[in-house]
């Protein structure tokens, strides 16, 4: 009860005792005015019990109340605790689980990737041994650096690379304009040799693609582009890694069906890489290198061309052909003889969905008249060279 009501009720009994000392007179006769007095007080105690009566029930009432309440609080947290222990089971079994997947993932892929090196080793040492004649193939032969490095010396430097796994990714950024914002990399190797010094693709790849290499190269190169998406996870989710594939490798009868299989294994995939190829791969590789390709399409893998020689190319079937970037290098796009209004391109490209990024930007005058034009996608010098990969994603 709250205290107006035991005000009340208190103030009732005084005024109760009052007429009772009053008119117990008129009532009883015989009593006299002491013994009305002492009625009087007789009736206020019994009020005064009552109410105490009252105020006790009105308390054990209320504590029932609360423990009721309690109790319901109680099995309600004893019912959220089950719930959170199931969870928490369901979790832990979960990420028992996906660990145990991951685990068994990477493992596959190492497995994978030391059968082909392992391949590679085997397949190129005829064509080596045959190409170094006299040259020693022990590493503490190589000794040259730069362009002065003779092709066998180059190609026992790689020989060694492959087998050391000194063979690394380098990432250079692809960025949105003017802004700057890096939105997407793409993927190089470097080959070291024993003293940890660069050996850059223009020395090497004509090499490794008469040697046989180029494949291992681009299997190499894709594996580290997928332990960096790994470590990614679901952070920087509309980044993308371009990853340049050879008419080499497009044309090995080992790599390119493993390639294939492997990319259908891995469809998360889809959303973080992008199979580069050339221009002049595009229009000369048969029809059912394109079938092939064409079910990594179909699974959401997008493609990208990039040394463009010439802007005469059906739009309408690099798109069917599942193209969604096309890299273009300021010469082409700049050109005062093309047939196109420059400032047409990037509207031509958008009408099928593909988006132009201008490479090989090296200076801001440059950079000027490509932004003239409307183009929002930049990569080159100017914006960053191509770095080691852990210097990088150790900062995503």
């Amino acid at each position: 009860m709250s205290a107006l009501v035991h005000i009340l009720l208190l103030v009732g009994n005084i005024i109760i005792s009052i007429f009772a000392s009053l008119f117990a007179p008129d009532i009883f006769p015989e009593l006299s005015g002491r013994m009305a007095w002492i009625v009087g007080a007789g009736v206020f105690l019994l009020g005064l019990n009552i109410h105490v009566i009252l105020l006790i029930r009105s308390n054990r009432e209320d504590a029932t109340e609360r423990l009721m309440a309690l109790h319901q609080d109680y099995q309600v947290c004893q019912d959220q605790l089950e719930q959170n222990r199931e969870e928490t089971i369901k979790l832990r079994e979960q990420v028992k689980s996906n660990e145990h997947g991951h685990n068994k993932e990477i493992v596959n892929e190492m497995r994978l990737l030391q059968t082909l090196l392992s391949q590679v080793v085997e397949k190129s040492g005829q064509s080596l041994s045959g190409k170094l004649g006299g040259y020693s193939e022990e590493p503490s032969q190589e000794i040259a650096h730069g362009s002065d490095r003779e092709a066998d010396e180059i190609l026992n430097i790689m020989h060694y690379a492959l087998e050391d796994n000194r063979i690394d990714l380098y990432l250079q950024p692809i960025v949105s304009l003017p802004a700057r914002k890096v939105v997407h990399y793409e993927a190089y190797s470097r080959v070291r040799d024993d003293k940890g010094d660069v050996i850059f693709p223009s020395q090497y790849i004509k090499l490794a693609e008469d040697s046989g290499l180029v494949s291992t190269l681009d299997n190499l190169l894709l594996f580290r582009c997928i332990q960096v998406i790994r470590r990614l996870g679901t952070r920087r989710p509309n980044m993308r890694f371009f990853c340049n594939i050879s008419s080499v490798s497009l044309n090995d009868r080992d790599f390119f069906p493993q390639f294939i299989d492997f990319m259908l294994d891995n469809q998360e995939l889809a959303d973080r890489l992008v199979f580069e190829f050339t221009q002049q791969d595009v229009l000369r590789q048969p029809n059912n290198i394109w079938d092939s390709l064409s079910t990594l399409g179909k699974r959401g893998f997008r493609f990208s061309m990039d040394n463009v020689q010439t802007l005469n190319h059906d739009l309408s079937d690099l798109a069917a052909r599942y193209f969604r970037y096309v890299k273009l290098t300021p010469d082409i796009l700049l050109d005062e003889n093309i047939d196109i209004d420059r400032n047409d391109i990037k509207e031509a490209y958008g009408r099928y969905d593909m988006v132009i990024i201008v490479e090989k930007i090296e200076s801001d005058p440059t950079l000027v008249e490509i932004l003239d034009c409307g183009i929002d996608r930049g990569q080159g010098y100017l914006f960053g060279e191509p770095v080691l990969s852990s210097d990088i994603t150790s900062k995503l």
